[in-house]
């Protein structure tokens, strides 16, 4: 009867251990991941620098392949840009909305970096900016008033980061983006805040920006 209970003992122990090995980790089952994260933004554009400012981001993906995740996100922030004759009044609030790749290898039980590519479309609002315009003729400079504008431009995402899953299914990310913008059209505008005048060439179209991000995601 001992023989037999310890016999039944094994083979219910071995049944445990064989599906607890042959269940999938937590990081390689979740067909969702869903997150909030913040973080660093620097971003030039136009010729313009701006400094660095907090940004946030709302993010969600699905798995289409193994490891292959895909979803919308949205982007977040509002920036100062660094002039000749001094920094903006106002901050310039800038938003992005877009859709990202996401390449994900679980390497242990809890931890899985990615990689990430995507494509945006970004809305910038400027507000009223007072620049001031110095004339050698003239003995002293006036200030001019530089009306408000809205421009639209595109970017993608080339970056990655790490998940690491701390209690099912919650997880901490960190990650960082270099993006890349082109299409940026806001000449009249540009003009006059780059060099203080009216006469100034046409701006470049491109930019670009340095993210770094962490938060928190759901993996579901």
């Amino acid at each position: 009867m001992l023989a037999r209970h310890r016999a039944f003992l094994s083979i219910a122990s071995l049944s445990l251990g064989g599906a607890v090995a042959l269940l999938p980790a937590r990081s390689e089952a979740s067909i969702f991941d869903l997150g909030v994260q913040g973080g660093v933004l620097s971003r030039s554009l136009s010729g313009i620098d701006y400094k660095p400012s907090f940004a946030w981001q709302l993010h969600g993906e699905m798995t289409f392949f193994p490891f292959l995740m895909a979803g919308p996100y949205v982007t977040f922030t509002s920036a100062t840009a660094e002039l000749a004759g001094g920094d903006t009044t106002s901050k310039i609030d800038f938003r992005t909305l877009g859709v990202r790749f996401k390449l994900k290898i679980p390497v242990t039980d809890t931890i899985a970096p990615y990689g990430l590519f995507g494509v945006g479309w970004a809305h910038a609002n400027f507000p009223d900016q007072v620049v001031t315009v110095c004339d050698p003729r003239l003995s002293g400079c006036v200030s001019k008033t530089v009306l408000n504008a809205t421009a639209n431009f595109a970017e993608f995402i080339v970056g990655g980061g790490v998940m690491w899953t701390v209690a099912a299914p919650l997880a901490l990310t960190a990650e960082f983006n270099w993006r890349p913008t082109t299409g940026y059209s806001n000449d009249v505008y540009e003009q006059q805040v780059q060099s203080m005048q009216t006469t100034a060439p046409d701006p470049s179209r491109n930019g670009v920006a340095w993210v770094g991000l962490v938060g928190i995601a759901l993996t579901l």
